[in-house]
């Protein structure tokens, strides 16, 4: 089919949403000609894939918006990213038009931004619309944003106010009755989005998926856990949403109980600069690393050298990092909450309840005493969970889902 694909972020050469693009444009560009519609702080991305010999054949891009520098501050930053896809929004519609007068394409698909609050408006094209995988229905639980520093919380605040503003919009209410697919992407936004759907087609199917390259670039040599000091790991872009100072609670908890380890915190984020302080107060200074974030065979590497994925969580759509953790030999101890919950829970690893803040942080601290004392376990498990997630993320898997999505679209 020629289908008209829209992905805001989308770049072959970076991680998080722009990641997520790229692979499901080369997915769907292995069984089908594809016209990606993308923004303009993609073009050095594609650019220097052009070069590279990168882009599938069956693929052509057209840019849209004029691109500026990112505010330095990520949480002004995030902010930013908000009004440069509503000015996205506002263009792709006139633009899709446009392309499928020239091209007659027979259906269009919305991969980014994956999040539901962000409705699209080509459900209009006069082509079935397929929207997904979407996520975002996760929310940081108010007993927990005590401990959040103000600007988090105020983050917090700002996110619940767009959910029910944009539940209760016309813009959303539009595009999801009319949408002939929508994808969710885990479980706690398939529920949520049900009833707005009704009888429509609504399908479940992560926004990741692993390439047998991939997972065979992550594997971990030999599948056993060292001896001495426990090793725990925690990437990505630090948010209050990632529970980091819960951890840090527990890691002080887990110290008194006489247990040596070492943490690295690789990434920044704007809850960096209070969990430095907060990491001083509690006397771990000598136990945790802040690293400004690998790359790479680094990164790879790092997740290989380490026993424990050590990233409470509380709202996720597809940790990314999560997966990767699993391909190293990893075990995950996350919160039983969100993407990540549901993930530990079927995979493998520990998902600790929130409750409470006192209780989860004993909860945490108890699971990384019981990863300390039965190292010789862990190797196994980590190797029959990889096994679970190479299965479950697998790009067949993708393809599959994705192919009966479209047949049901065209109906």
């Amino acid at each position: 089919m020629k289908i008209l694909v829209s992905a805001y972020a989308c770049d072959p050469y970076r991680g998080s949403e722009s990641g997520v693009g790229w692979a499901a444009v080369c997915r769907i560009a292995r069984d089908h000609e594809v016209w990606v519609l993308t923004d303009d702080q993609n073009r050095a991305g594609w650019e220097q894939g052009a070069r590279e010999g990168i882009i599938p054949e069956k693929v052509r891009v057209q840019f849209l918006r004029k691109s500026r520098d990112h505010c330095k501050n990520r949480f002004i930053a995030r902010l930013q990213d908000w009004l440069r896809y509503a000015d996205f929004n506002r263009k792709v519609l006139a633009a899709a038009h446009a392309w499928h007068a020239q091209v007659g394409f027979e259906m269009c698909h919305q991969v980014t931004i994956a999040a539901w609050r962000m409705p699209s408006p080509l459900w209009r094209l006069p082509i079935p619309f397929v929207w997904g995988p979407i996520g975002g229905a996760g929310w940081m639980p108010p007993a927990f944003r005590s401990m959040l520093s103000p600007k988090s919380r105020f983050f917090e605040t700002l996110r619940d106010w767009n959910t029910g503003t944009v539940q209760r919009s016309k813009t959303f209410h539009d595009c999801i009755q009319n949408t002939a697919v929508v994808i969710a992407a885990n479980e706690e936004t398939e529920q949520f989005l049900k009833p707005f759907r009704g009888s429509l087609p609504l399908i479940r199917l992560p926004i990741v998926s692993l390439s047998a390259e991939k997972i065979e670039k992550f594997r971990k040599k030999e599948m056993t856990l060292g001896i001495g000091k426990l090793r725990l790991f925690a990437g990505g872009n630090i948010e209050g949403r990632k529970g980091v100072s819960l951890a840090l609670r527990a890691l002080a908890d887990v110290k008194a109980r006489g247990i040596d380890f070492h943490y690295t915190i690789a990434g920044g984020g704007p809850e960096i600069g209070p969990l430095q302080v907060l990491c001083s107060s509690l006397g771990l200074n000598d136990r945790v690393e802040f690293h400004a974030g690998y790359s790479g065979d680094d990164y790879i590497r790092a997740l290989q050298e380490s026993d424990i994925y050590f990233l409470p969580s509380f709202r996720e759509s597809t940790p990314v990092t999560l997966m990767e953790a699993y391909l190293a030999g990893c075990y995950p101890v996350v919160a039983d909450a969100s993407a990540q919950g549901e993930i530990v829970r079927l995979m493998g690893g520990i998902a600790v309840k929130a409750e409470c803040q006192e209780t989860m942080a004993k909860g945490l601290a108890d699971a990384l005493v019981w990863c300390h004392e039965n190292r010789e376990l862990l190797a196994d498990e980590n190797a029959v969970a990889r096994e679970k997630v190479c299965s479950y993320f697998s790009a067949e898997r993708y393809d599959s889902i994705l192919t009966k999505a479209y047949s049901s679209a065209m109906g």
